[in-house]
């Protein structure tokens, strides 16, 4: 259910609107869910030393795993409009992140071979964020916000591009930022 209209701001235009194709976002998570079923199920089996209870936890968590999968597509949603990027998800409560095109710093769309099947791909938006990863040796990685598994990706990123340029014309009446730059001395 795409609630994204009603966060909308008054005067705030749809310019695109789309969530992931079904197949590829469902066959992926159908992947996962088997290794989480798999690796969990062969766990609990060793664990509590019986096959059989291996095998039903082993189908349970598979079960519940593609149901949230189900669930979580039928509220994901990705919409561009004349101010923002917006992402809807959440299964018993909406999650929306919204991107304002000043904070984009770049967009890019990514085909592997999984959207190239599926005649889809991932538009990739990067604003700056970064985080870093634990562990021993710890290394600072960017964070970028996805709309997965949509058809024609290469138009949306041309719109995500096109309005962007334009808020920055907006913002810098059409010249390079370095060009306000005025020394004083």
């Amino acid at each position: 259910m795409n609630e994204i209209p009603s966060i909308l701001e008054a005067k705030e235009q749809t310019i695109w609107e789309g969530k992931p194709k079904y197949g590829p976002y469902i066959i992926a998570a159908l992947f996962g869910s088997i290794i989480a079923g798999g690796f969990l199920g062969f766990f609990a089996g060793i664990f509590l030393k019986s096959l059989i209870i291996g095998i039903i936890a082993g189908a349970a968590i598979f079960g519940l795993t593609f149901l949230w999968s189900n669930l979580s597509y039928k509220f994901t949603h990705y919409a561009l409009t004349d101010e923002r990027a917006i992402y809807q998800s959440g299964v018993f409560g909406r999650d929306f992140k919204s991107v304002q095109y000043d904070e984009i710093k770049n967009a890019s769309v990514s085909r592997g071979l999984w959207n190239w099947m599926f005649g889809t791909g991932t538009v990739n938006v990067f604003t700056g964020e970064l985080t870093t990863t634990g562990g021993e040796h710890p290394r600072t990685v960017s964070v970028y916000d996805k709309f997965l598994y949509i058809e024609n990706p290469y138009d949306v990123l041309k719109e995500l591009q096109e309005h962007s340029s334009q808020m920055e014309e907006n913002l810098y009446g059409g010249k390079n930022v370095i060009q306000q730059v005025k020394i004083v001395k």
